[in-house]
């Protein structure tokens, strides 16, 4: 190993651990705290934080006392450079898409880019959606390396900020939840398919839900759906649509759930169904391969690429396909059997231990 460095890391998202980008981090920061580097990590972030696992003695954590959200780009912006200073900081990784643009230049600057989402969906962008339409381009104009989740996030980051090419490599995520063999029974008694995510339009949940209802139209022997995790903030209602169609005994809607509801679910899930129109990665692909679940999935975004030979893959503008998956994967057992095998098996090419192997060798030089 080179010099001892000492690396900051952007923390905000450590305060909402259950999203995608808190998942990413606390997983990598635990991977790097059980190393036995003499990196000194600071984590810095607009408000305090927990962790479930401990840090290393010469790790230090720095935190404001923000705690509203939408001010937490300004406070990076104006403290992490002084910190950075204070500290001696050699390089600042931020795993969210935007850098303090006042480090100073001799820091090298790690950024990763999850997805450019806000460009195909600006309707997907909850808040913030202006910063970071400012933000992620000056970012990757100033950072060194740009890390992408996927080799289509990587050619998204390319088809709008040309200026990237040469500096971006790609480093798959890995499953957040671990499959002790231990897990609790399901909540739904039913057999069940399982989505699991946010209801952004690029979800895609009012097609899928369509697709479901011809499903039950068809199938002899119909299963539930499991939506889990999913709130309001599209322009689609599930709950209105669950309504309006009578789906209330066979459409659960779990919201808020932990990790052990979460590992339950998809323990005992007949297939997770993924057809979203973009995603930057898919969590949840990785998640249920951890159990040998079979998926349902898009043949487009980043979905294919990581699903692989795991699932079904379907146009996802298409009702008629993900209907059909849906019956295939509900009346062809050795088909379901076959891709849940293939799930087990392509799963183990996911691991965060790899991924904080990459991240790490970047951070200080070493590729």
């Amino acid at each position: 190993m080179g010099r001892v460095l000492n690396i900051a890391v952007d923390g905000r998202v450590l305060a909402h651990p259950y999203c995608g980008i808190g998942r990413y981090v606390t997983n990598l920061l635990q991977e790097f705290a059980s190393r036995q580097s003499l990196h000194r990590v600071f984590i810095y972030s607009h408000q305090p934080f927990q962790l479930d696992f401990s840090l290393p003695e010469h790790w230090k954590v720095r935190a404001g006392s923000v705690h509203r959200g939408g001010l937490s780009t300004a406070f990076a912006q104006l403290f992490y450079p002084l910190w950075a200073l204070r500290d001696g900081i050699d390089v600042f990784w931020s795993p969210y898409p935007q850098l303090p643009v006042f480090l100073q230049p001799r820091i090298r600057k790690v950024l990763t880019v999850h997805d450019v989402l806000w460009k195909r969906f600006p309707q997907a962008m909850k808040r913030g959606g202006n910063v970071l339409a400012l933000l992620l381009p000056l970012s990757l104009r100033i950072a060194d390396r740009v890390i992408a989740d996927s080799q289509f996030t990587r050619s998204e980051v390319l088809t709008f900020f040309p200026g990237a090419k040469g500096k971006i490599d790609v480093i798959y995520l890995a499953s957040s939840l671990r499959n002790n063999g231990a897990t609790a029974p399901s909540p739904i008694s039913s057999p069940y398919f399982l989505f699991v995510g946010s209801n952004g339009p690029h979800k895609n949940l009012e097609r899928m839900l369509l697709a479901y209802v011809q499903y039950r139209k068809l199938s002899p022997h119909p299963s539930d759906m499991v939506i889990a995790g999913s709130d309001q903030w599209g322009d689609f209602s599930v709950i209105d649509f669950v309504r309006a169609n009578d789906l209330q005994t066979c459409v659960h809607l779990i919201q808020h759930v932990d990790d052990s509801v979460l590992s339950s679910l998809y323990a005992h899930a007949r297939a997770l169904v993924l057809v979203s129109l973009y995603e930057g990665f898919g969590l949840p692909l990785v998640e249920a391969m951890e159990w040998g679940i079979p998926l349902i999935a898009s043949s487009t975004s980043s979905v294919a690429e990581i699903a692989g030979d795991a699932g079904l893959l379907v146009d996802p503008d298409d009702t008629d396909a993900i209907a059909n998956a849906l019956g295939r994967m509900t009346e062809d057992e050795a088909t379901r059997s076959n891709l849940a095998h293939n799930a087990k098996i392509r799963g183990q090419q996911f691991s965060w231990k790899q991924t904080a192997t990459e991240i790490m060798a970047i951070l200080s030089q070493e590729r």
